[in-house]
């Protein structure tokens, strides 16, 4: 009787730990790695147009994929502010601190299912976590170091949620890291999709980007996806951001959609 009670203790145990992130594979990176989720990227040729800046200002020259890996604990250097792993045993960094105009995007699209119903609204949710660090060295802000963060719904360009911002961007409450690097503290998204969400695909994207000119450097840790609350750990203070910041139009995300596809296809054909 006592192992009958073990084991189905430890089968709900995997199945709770198995839903925590039921909307995106390994949507907390604890299997050590990138698993799940797709890696592209290439070069910043700088914004289009003028602030205020979109993802449908986003431009990317093709080439490899950028950086990108898994780190578990400890701080960062040029952010003191930020402690590592933001929740469970691993953090993604998205980009890193090596100079080249260089820019990577961490992608995954998924279906929202009833697993993903936060029982205090009866709505499905999708939440996140996500701290930029970057380099302000105070070009023009098209050549600025950047971070974009965009969920959409696959099906009608929807945006259920976005952010955006270069370094060193009026209003946006940058803190001092060290030298001319300037972060945010990890900030919680949550998403509350309207119930119609159900059985419908969303797709996550993440972009971390250097400076166009070359010299300086820009990325953003993402952890903890999922319809779940992202629970304590590192990190240092968070901010929640609950009401989704208003979407961009489906032009934008229509070309943005197209940007990214062309992107991946050019980096597949030359690894082939």
């Amino acid at each position: 009787m006592r192992h009958r009670i073990r084991l189905i203790a430890a089968v709900s145990m995997l199945a709770c730990a198995g839903s925590s992130h039921a909307i995106f594979t390994n949507g907390g990176f604890e299997q050590n790695s990138l698993a799940g989720w797709t890696i592209g990227g290439g070069y910043n040729p700088g914004l289009n147009g003028t602030p205020p800046f979109t993802g449908a200002s986003v431009q990317i020259t093709p080439g490899a994929a950028g950086p990108a890996s898994v780190v578990g604990a400890g701080a960062d250097p040029r952010a003191p502010g930020i402690s590592l792993p933001r929740v469970g045993q691993y953090t993604a960094k998205i980009n890193d601190e090596a100079t080249g105009s260089r820019l990577t995007t961490l992608s995954q699209t998924d279906t929202v299912t009833a697993a993903d119903v936060d029982p205090a609204d009866s709505l499905p949710h999708l939440r996140f976590s996500f701290a930029p660090v970057l380099d302000d060295p105070a070009h023009q802000p098209n050549e600025q170091p950047y971070f974009y963060v965009v969920v959409r719904n696959v099906a009608d360009n929807s945006v259920l949620f976005e952010q955006f911002a270069y370094s060193g961007q009026p209003g946006v409450t940058f803190q001092q890291g060290t030298g001319s690097w300037k972060y945010l503290p990890f900030q919680n998204v949550d998403a509350v999709l309207p119930a119609s969400a159900i059985g419908q695909q969303v797709e996550l994207t993440v972009i971390g980007a250097d400076c166009s000119l070359s010299g300086h450097a820009g990325y953003v840790y993402v952890d903890g996806f999922g319809s779940a609350q992202v629970g304590g750990g590192g990190g240092g203070p968070q901010q929640q951001a609950r009401v989704p910041v208003p979407a961009l139009d489906r032009l934008g995300m229509l070309l943005m959609a197209a940007l990214l596809a062309a992107t991946g296809l050019l980096a597949w054909r030359r690894g082939g």
